[in-house]
């Protein structure tokens, strides 16, 4: 029987039959599930620096190790070759092309296309009628742009079932931030100038606007209509203001994106211009890219980018325009767009050399918080006794007396913490009490690891916050729901709390002590995996508290003593939960008489 080919060897062999195109290459695994997605202008060239493992970081070596079957395409040129990856990364989504995974959707400022439109915050797909304006970096950039807008040109921000059932304009109109078109309260001609206005200002034509409005003002002035006339003046104040506050942006509707390379990571910083303002910034990592054209790996992450947010006519880029990348924009967005490199001096060149410095610092910043030592991470893997670690669930618990209490999950991989599986659990007291850990670490088991399997979405390995107590509670759960395939390590706190002097427990093995070197990478990782699900859950814990803040009408029961109020907080979890409870479950809580319990329960309900 001929053994079969798999990793390095396989790709040798492969590599023979490959051409010097340009094209789209597949590595597949032996089920024949997509591992990676590449691009090449030398598909020859490309796939043999996958041969040589001195090259290849850990996470490429652990790839090429699993791939047993390779598909090229050769497509006509570079540009075709750029589209075709991009769908066939859309497509099968594969685990080591690591570009954009985290899904973000940027906000837009939209005026809808209705007989009266109005104003509106939009994230999503662009399926609602209207002009867009964006993206922006943040909610708070919409928020106060959106506040400009109102208070300049007076358009309407309210819902329509709100706005058709006006028989009176709101407060928006009292105070001159709203024009009234609900009730009328100017000619439907004048509202729908103060909305081709609006788009003008955001289109970045505030010179235009600002001398109309100049002349507007005299010729009121001249007939002595002077309360529109201040009206008038006051938005002009409020442009001059914009401009003055940006007047160094002499640029308009460009996406200016620096690109910092070290070795095989990236860090892209995007900064949004539209209409010559800034409208913020973002950053995103680059891992495993190609040392030798880096800018290729530049080109793939905009072609995804430009997938979910609103092209510009301009993007201008750090480094050398990639060949076929602004063809292969324009097809795939359907609008013309420029790709231009930096000028060398001016006002452009001075702007994208502060972006650069920009993205250089959120690189390194970036690194320090989410970088996940791959030594370490294969020392983890080996320790857990599996084969292969994908992802790692973190557990962690906070609670003050019971009250106030969640449980909290944080989610990691080898690139480092995935916070779009970040989970918080409000536990209420339904399953279990407040105030017993091991209860509450039972009850969040038990939610997870239910939608977990119906959802055929289950970690490779958790991690647990706490020593034998908690790791029992999780086998339990584990073994009422016959799960076998995830290992389990628990952290019991170090002597004194002091880091390093931790106690290990493993799931296989859960009555032997495993104590790891003070100065190992292991331990250090293992270590800032439990800080982070601390972090988060303290952070949902005061957020959780923070809110019901609101709802702590028990301290104003008379008769009844602090320690029965404590008592029934660690029960209950919260005052709206006693507030909804029946003096039947009031009665279950130690020390609380029958006496008592009506008086509680009158409290909330007479």
């Amino acid at each position: 029987m001929i053994k079969k080919l798999k990793g390095i060897e396989f790709l040798k062999e492969k590599i023979k039959n490959v051409s010097k195109k340009a094209g789209v290459y597949r590595m597949l695994d032996e089920t024949g599930k997509v591992l990676y997605v590449g691009k090449a202008k030398n598909l020859q060239k490309r796939l043999t620096n996958y041969t040589q493992p001195e090259r290849l970081s850990h996470r490429i070596k652990q790839m090429v190790s699993e791939t047993s079957d390779l598909i090229v395409i050769e497509t006509a040129g570079e540009t075709e070759a750029f589209l075709l990856e991009n769908d066939l990364i859309k497509k099968y989504h594969p685990f080591y092309n690591v570009l954009l995974k985290d899904d973000k959707s940027y906000p837009y400022i939209v005026i809808t296309s209705e007989k009266y439109p109005k104003l509106i915050k939009y994230r999503g797909s662009r399926k609602l009628k209207g002009t867009y304006f964006g993206p922006f970096a943040s909610g708070l950039a919409v928020k106060q742009t959106l506040t400009e807008l109102q208070k300049i040109f007076g358009l309407r921000v309210c819902s329509d079932s709100y706005f058709k059932n006006r028989t009176r304009p709101c407060l928006l109109y009292q105070i001159k931030r709203c024009l009234g078109p609900c009730c009328h309260c100017v000619p439907d001609e004048i509202y729908q100038k103060s909305v081709q206005d609006a788009k003008s200002f955001m289109k970045g034509e505030n010179q235009e606007i600002q001398l109309r409005l100049k002349k507007e003002m005299e010729e009121l002035s001249l007939k002595m209509e002077y309360e529109q006339a201040a009206l008038i003046r006051d938005k002009i104040l409020a442009l001059n203001h914009i401009q003055n506050t940006d007047a160094e942006i002499v640029i308009k509707h460009t996406d200016l994106i620096a690109f910092y390379v070290d070795g095989t990571r990236a860090g892209i910083e995007v900064f949004f211009y539209r209409g010559g303002r800034a409208e913020g910034n973002v950053f995103h990592l680059l891992n495993d890219i190609d040392e030798e054209a880096p800018e290729e790996s530049l080109a793939s992450f905009l072609l995804q980018f430009y997938d979910t947010v609103l092209p510009p006519k301009y993007v201008l880029l750090s480094c050398k325009v990639p060949k076929g990348l602004e063809e292969a924009l324009s097809q795939k967005t359907g609008t013309v767009i420029h790709v231009e490199e930096a000028p060398t001096r001016g006002a452009k060149h001075k702007l994208m050399t502060q972006a650069l410095k920009n993205a250089k610092h959120a690189f390194e910043r970036e690194l320090n918080e989410k970088d996940i030592n791959e030594q370490a991470w294969e020392e983890l893997k080996k320790l857990l006794e599996i084969e292969t670690l994908e992802t790692v669930e973190i557990y962690d618990n906070s609670h003050i007396q019971g009250a106030s209490a969640v449980g909290a999950c944080v989610s990691a991989s080898v690139r480092g913490f995935e916070k779009k599986n970040y989970r918080r659990f409000n536990i209420d007291g339904t399953m279990a009490k407040t105030n017993d850990d091991f209860g509450m670490m039972k009850e969040v088991m038990y939610r997870r690891l239910t939608r977990g399997i119906k959802e055929n979405n289950l970690p490779s390995a958790m991690l647990i916050d706490g020593g034998k107590g908690q790791l029992s509670s999780v086998l339990e759960i584990m073994n009422e729901l016959k799960i076998k395939n995830i290992a389990v390590l628990a952290v019991a706190k170090g002597e004194e709390r002091n880091k390093g002097k931790e106690t290990l427990f493993l799931g296989t093995r859960p009555n032997e002590e495993i104590h790891l070197d003070l100065k190992s990478d292991l331990i250090h990782l293992i270590q800032r995996l439990r800080d982070e699900a601390h972090r988060f859950a303290i952070g949902s814990h005061r957020k959780r508290r923070a809110q019901n803040m609101f709802h702590e009408s028990i301290l104003d029961i008379e008769g009844v003593g602090a320690k029965r109020k404590k008592d029934l907080l660690a029960y209950f979890g919260s005052a709206k939960a006693i507030a909804g409870a029946s003096l039947e479950q009031i009665m279950k809580v130690d020390g609380i008489s029958e006496k008592i319990a009506k008086k509680i329960y009158t409290f909330y309900h007479d």
